[in-house]
């Protein structure tokens, strides 16, 4: 398995799928590298804004159903993006069904608007899972970046009804995961710019940067709103069970932000791991080889396959 995962890697540098600073997945990539056998649907709608339909790309794995479900959520500072973009689909060759999901984009979409997308999408997974034999009892989400911090708040948020954006559907079904693989999301934007390293390209508090695009607000001057996309200040015991990966040379996003939020998990006795990167940048390449990969898989493999289930169990 090592040598597999090492061979893809190599692969795609070679192929110029990732780059220095990047973890982008594009859809040719991913098509090249889906296993045989295996079953993708394009543009499956979960919800509808004001007629702006969301959707989701699902890639349904060659494997014995039912299938645990990992959700992606990209990256791209709240404000650009894709759904096509991250490396979850990387986890259809073991067995994983992935959802490459859509949310709303700041400026025009104020916070919360990203984290209730987040949640109707897992909740649409769940009303859906029996056609696509998904196990909904098994779902976990993986973010890069400002899609780390969605994830990170998917699973800190389970019972937070002000953030459920319930009219978005599905209302039935539960948003909570179970597992959470956060790729170096900011957790306390009014922290971001004491942290910073000295090779921050901005300044985090600037009214015009993506943290205050995002709340709709000057982040300093509006902290109780800022606040309230903390997933710190959502912390309980039974959250899910967390994996962070941060690299310590990140320009953009300080270390110190999956510090404070690993911190806050450990206080509450949730299961959680911090794994910092040494010299890695900001979706540095780095997180893509073979030892930083075998830790992800071997957390997913931990939280969502082979679960135990009370007799009678609902999936």
């Amino acid at each position: 398995m090592k040598r597999l995962i090492s061979a893809l890697f190599m692969f795609l540098m070679a192929a110029g799928t990732i780059s220095a600073g990047t973890l982008v997945f594009r859809p040719a990539a991913e098509k090249s590298r889906l296993p045989l056998g295996s079953t993708t649907y394009l543009g499956l709608e979960f919800a509808n804004v004001d007629g702006q339909a969301l959707k989701l790309d699902l890639y349904i794995p060659n494997a014995k159903a039912p299938y645990p479900v990992i959700v992606s959520v990209h990256g791209g500072s709240w404000t650009t993006g894709t759904r096509d973009e991250g490396t979850a689909v990387l986890q259809v060759s073991r067995g994983y069904a992935v959802a490459n999901i859509d949310y709303r984009l700041a400026p025009g979409s104020r916070f919360p608007a990203q984290i209730e997308d987040c949640k109707a999408a897992v909740r649409w997974l769940r009303a859906n899972a029996a056609r696509f034999s998904l196990d909904s009892n098994a779902v976990g989400v993986m973010g890069y970046s400002a899609g780390g911090h969605l994830a990170a708040l998917l699973g800190t948020t389970g019972d937070v009804q002000e953030l459920e954006g319930i009219e978005l559907g599905n209302p039935g079904f539960s948003s909570r995961v179970r597992a959470v693989v956060d790729y170096f999301g900011p957790t306390d934007l009014l922290k971001l710019a004491s942290q910073a390293l000295p090779c921050e390209p901005g300044d985090p508090n600037d009214p015009k940067e993506a943290p205050s695009l995002l709340i709709g607000c000057p982040i300093q001057s509006c902290p109780a709103a800022t606040e309230k996309a903390n997933p710190i200040q959502y912390v309980t015991a039974d959250d899910a069970a967390f994996l962070i990966l941060h690299g310590t040379s990140d320009c953009l996003v300080p270390w110190q932000q999956s510090q404070i939020l690993y911190d806050a998990l450990r206080v509450r006795d949730v299961d959680a791991r911090l794994v910092l990167v040494p010299f890695a940048g900001h979706a540095d390449r780095l997180f893509l080889s073979p030892t930083y990969q075998d830790k992800v898989n071997d957390f997913l493999d931990k939280h969502l396959k082979n679960l135990k289930r009370p007799r009678g169990a609902r999936r």
